[in-house]
C-alpha cells in the first residue's frame, strides 16, 4: 500500500509540471550576434497569445526562475532584473502554435536564455537553468 501511494505521488510530482509549462521557445540555432533577427516557433503552446519574453544572461536565470522551482514555473509576477531585456510577447502561429521574432538586444557577448512570463496562468520560467542539464537549444551564445 505504501509503495502504491508513493508511486503515484512520484507519478503526479513527475507529471503536473510538465502539464504547468507548455508555453515556451527554444532557438533555432546555437549563436548570434547583436542586431541578428531571430525568428522562433513552436506548433503547440497552451496560452500563444498571453507570453511576454525576456532575453537574460544564463548566470541570472535562477533569479527569475529559482532552483528550488524544480520544472515547475514559479508563480506570480517575475522579479524585476536590470539584466532582463523584453524583447516581445508570443503570437499566436498556425492553429495551435506561437511564434516570437525579434532582434538580439545590444548586450555583452556571453551565454543567454530567454525568460517567458504567462500572465494569463501567473507564472513565469526560462528556457534553461545554469544549474540543471540544459537544453542546449534553451541557449544562445552572443558572439562579439
Amino acid at each position: 500500500m505504501k509503495t502504491a501511494v508513493a508511486l503515484a505521488a512520484g507519478m503526479a510530482l513527475f507529471f503536473a509540471p510538465l502539464a504547468d509549462a507548455k508555453d515556451g521557445l527554444l532557438f533555432d540555432r546555437g549563436t548570434a550576434r547583436v542586431g541578428e533577427r531571430m525568428t522562433l516557433t513552436t506548433s503547440w503552446m497552451n496560452h500563444p497569445a498571453g507570453v511576454i519574453v525576456y532575453f537574460m544572461p544564463l548566470a541570472v536565470s535562477p533569479k527569475w526562475w529559482p532552483t528550488y522551482q524544480a520544472y515547475a514555473p514559479a508563480r506570480g509576477r517575475p522579479p524585476a532584473l536590470k539584466s532582463a531585456v523584453r524583447v516581445g510577447h508570443v503570437e499566436r502561429w498556425r492553429t495551435t502554435g506561437g511564434r516570437l521574432e525579434f532582434l538580439v538586444p545590444r548586450v555583452t557577448p556571453g551565454r543567454y536564455v530567454l525568460g517567458f512570463w504567462c500572465q494569463p496562468c501567473d507564472t513565469h520560467w526560462t528556457s534553461a537553468l545554469p544549474n540543471f542539464q540544459p537544453d542546449p537549444r534553451g541557449i544562445l551564445m552572443v558572439r562579439p
